[in-house]
């Protein structure tokens, strides 16, 4: 908690997850709530997007969203992981990493529901790009300081997740 002689910490929550877990639904609510979300953010740009110090308000630093996944070019969840203890080591910064999964069942529903394709099985059954996309983002999992599993969740009950847990942090300044 800063004290009085020290500036607040600038709020970065990382937003990442299973394609079809919640990632947009999340980042819409909490643009809602008064964060700056960006959607789809190369993850590469990450330090100059932060490295703007200058952009202060009289409340601080704005909190801000940044989902990515792994559609990402160039995405390797071991360099990210990298990059953000990096700027977690910094002290005007607080980040937290949010990810979100959901079953297998429920993803493929999802995508038969919306007539998407994975990006990931283009020509392969759609089980086959959520197993390969689970593998590849299963580091971030593991490091992520928040999960959610969305599977049983409608986007409503989602969203309303998302509202009472960053509502909290915006108030405290503590997530977990």
């Amino acid at each position: 908690m800063p004290t009085d002689a020290s500036p607040a910490r600038q709020r970065i929550l990382l937003v990442t997850g299973l394609l079809g877990a919640g990632k947009t639904t999340a980042l819409r609510e909490l643009e809602d709530i008064g964060w700056e979300a960006i959607d789809n953010f190369p993850i590469r740009l990450l330090g100059r997007l932060i490295d703007r110090e200058g952009e202060r308000t009289e409340n601080g630093a704005p909190r801000l969203a940044i989902g990515f996944d792994s559609r990402t070019r160039g995405f390797a969840p071991d360099r990210v992981i990298e990059r953000v203890k990096t700027l977690s080591a910094r002290p005007d910064l607080e980040v937290t990493t949010l990810f979100f999964d959901c079953g297998t069942a429920e993803l493929r529903r999802r995508y038969d529901e919306t007539r998407r394709r994975h990006h990931l099985a283009q020509d392969v059954p759609v089980e086959e790009g959520i197993r390969a996309e689970r593998e590849l983002l299963a580091p971030l999992r593991r490091w992520a300081d928040v999960l959610i599993d969305t599977t049983r969740f409608s986007s409503n009950e989602l969203q309303q997740v998302i509202r009472q847990q960053f509502e909290r942090l915006a108030r405290s300044g503590d997530l977990r």
